[in-house]
């Protein structure tokens, strides 16, 4: 079939959606057909109306899922757009797509945008080719556990419906790369600019006013408040709510960055062109330097798509071979344990096939590494301080291989010294407070979980000065660290708050063996050893009349067991305390789905 084009939409938060609908834009052009690959908002928006009328009406779908079921960012417009009361259930009557979503299964609202999107689709008429593929982080070979055979099947329906009549590409043949890099002439001049943007907007500069250290000098973690001065600060006048995050663009280390040029022999003040790199917020003409500083993830784990473009340019036969393998679908296994279960990175692969380093061409540069992702950070201060303030715990840990690891933007941040220029943004969080400050507000927030709750404390505060402590509901606060002394997150601000009244501060302590009640603020009940849930359980009674009153439950921190541990907890109390009127879980989930509780946890 002479005609085989289809369209191929990504909405992607990190990357590994947008790996994925690239790997199937491979796989598709290998069977002959002629694809366009786009991010969902980067796409015309009759993109998908005019495909439903193609000679191969065809749209496959990869999104995944950010936040607590929100869609990623370059998704949201499109999302929008299909939303529109004026679509009818005709709109894309003809057109035939297939949806992959990717998420993880610990989450509540695992694979929600897949979901929404593949039902939103057949409301206005279009016909699914498959049943919706569902990648799970938690599978052991990660969203490739789902993502091989739904494929298997996909390729099957559409080879069907649509032969092309010829043999397949080999495995071996790459389409024209994506962003391709060019050398450019000599003398001509390099931008490198101290940040890139990529192509969301509403960027800042900002500059590093605070970065002190909140946890003892003794304790293992290095936990920081840090503070972003706007440089502009007419651009605080849009504000912020309680519970928004602030996106950083992180930039690789100096050692980090020369260790990965060493691996891939490019020299590092090579000048090039990066055609159609400005769709990802990368200069017209920069150096392999700055490409590899502020886009290329070159610390992190490579994907199985890392390993199939070394595979296809490596020349040493036993290294091309143990890469092939790693790429296969067969090979997953041993990927896992050579690669993922380790956390392996880019450069330490590298390094490990000696013969395949440089093989990889400079024009695929920004097809065969991963671009370097945002971070998000819950925001501490309210929109009134007209600065950004951060809550930071710095990622270090050892690898299985016993070799130490620091997150890339964690240490960066605090490395920074004051002054020091950080290029910043403001996303919409998930969990917001009520509209009615008269309602009673109880807090989870253990570690860093305590965030975004100081963000919530200081709007509740302004309240209570705004309107009394009459027509206030009541504030709980419920924090959780290892030891009174070592990890204890703003004490002295959580205690000048409970001291004026306003704020109740439950603090539980994990490895302490008993409280030291000495200096404790009135307004603060410390108990060890203990859980935030051991909290919640010891004052039932009065959780249980705030929780009758109406109160808003908010949870933030780790995902590991945390939430599930504190929502059995108020589920607990409603047993506890409502004397067999109904049953705590389904009280818990009524508040859920009324926005009375509302998580925002991460891993």
């Amino acid at each position: 079939m002479a005609d085989r084009e289809i369209l191929i939409l990504y909405g992607s938060q990190t990357g590994y959606a947008e790996d994925t609908a690239r790997r199937i834009g491979r796989e598709a052009w290998r069977r002959h057909f002629t694809c366009n690959v786009q991010a969902m908002d980067a796409a015309p928006r009759t993109a998908v109306f005019k495909q439903s009328s193609a000679a191969c009406p065809v749209a496959i779908f990869v999104c995944s899922t950010t936040g607590q079921g929100a869609a990623p960012d370059n998704m949201r417009r499109f999302w929008r757009m299909l939303l529109r009361k004026a679509l009818g259930g005709d709109a894309l009557l003809g057109l035939h797509y297939a949806v992959f979503g990717l998420g993880d299964s610990a989450y509540a609202q695992y694979n929600f945008a897949g979901k929404r999107l593949f039902r939103r689709l057949a409301q206005l008429g279009a016909q699914p080719l498959v049943a919706r593929g569902d990648g799970d982080d938690q599978h052991y070979l990660g969203v490739d556990g789902a993502l091989d055979t739904w494929l298997e099947t996909l390729w099957a329906a559409l080879d069907a419906r649509w032969p092309s009549g010829r043999a397949q590409r080999s495995a071996d043949e790459l389409p024209p790369p994506a962003y391709p890099v060019e050398i450019a002439a000599p003398g001509e001049a390099a931008e490198t600019p101290a940040a890139v943007d990529g192509p969301s907007g509403g960027w800042m500069d900002a500059c590093m006013a605070v970065n002190e250290r909140l946890t003892a000098e003794t304790h293992f973690q290095d936990v920081r408040r840090m503070r972003l001065e706007l440089v502009d600060d007419t651009q605080a006048a849009d504000g912020w709510e309680p519970g928004d995050w602030a996106v950083v663009r992180p930039q690789n280390a100096a050692a980090e960055v020369d260790r990965f040029l060493a691996a891939t022999r490019w020299a590092g003040d090579l000048v090039v062109h990066a055609k159609d790199g400005v769709d990802i917020g990368v200069p017209p003409t920069t150096t392999v330097r700055w490409l590899a500083t502020y886009v290329l993830d070159i610390s992190g784990v490579p994907r199985r798509s890392f390993f199939e473009y070394l595979a296809r340019f490596a020349t040493h036969e036993d290294e091309r071979g143990r890469l092939s393998e790693f790429a296969s679908a067969a090979g997953q296994d041993e990927l896992q344990a050579y690669c993922m279960r380790v956390r392996r990175t880019l450069c330490e692969v590298l390094e490990d096939f000696p013969h395949s380093q440089g093989c990889v061409p400079l024009a695929r540069m920004l097809d065969v590494f991963p671009r370097l992702a945002t971070r998000a950070f819950s925001i501490s201060s309210d929109a009134d301080d007209s600065a950004i303030e951060l809550t930071v715990a710095v990622v270090h840990y050892r690898t299985r291989m016993q070799r130490a690891r620091t997150g890339v933007c964690t240490a960066w941040l605090a490395g920074l010294a004051h002054g020091a220029p950080v290029r910043v943004r403001v996303e919409q969080g998930t969990i917001r407070l009520p509209a009615d400050a008269s309602r009673p507000v109880v807090m989870v927030g253990p570690g860093t979980g305590v965030a975004a709750f100081m963000a919530f404390a200081r709007r509740r505060r302004c309240q209570w000065v705004e309107r009394g402590v009459e027509h206030m509901g009541a504030t709980h606060l419920f924090f959780g660290a290892r030891a009174q002394h070592g990890d204890f997150l703003y004490k002295d601000q959580l205690a000048a708050w409970a001291a004026e009244g306003w704020l109740t501060v439950h603090c539980a302590f994990s490895r302490d063996q008993a409280p030291d009640t000495a200096g404790i603020a009135e307004g603060i009940d410390v108990r060890a050893p203990a859980y935030v849930q051991d909290c919640i359980a010891a004052c039932a009674q009065d959780i249980w009349r705030l929780l009758e009153d109406g109160a808003f439950v908010y949870v933030s921190g780790n995902a590991r067991r945390m939430p599930d541990d504190v929502r059995a907890a108020f589920a607990g109390v409603v047993d506890t305390c409502a004397d067999g009127r109904m049953a705590g879980d389904a009280y818990v989930r009524e508040m859920v789905r009324a926005g009375r509780y509302q998580e925002e946890c991460w891993y």
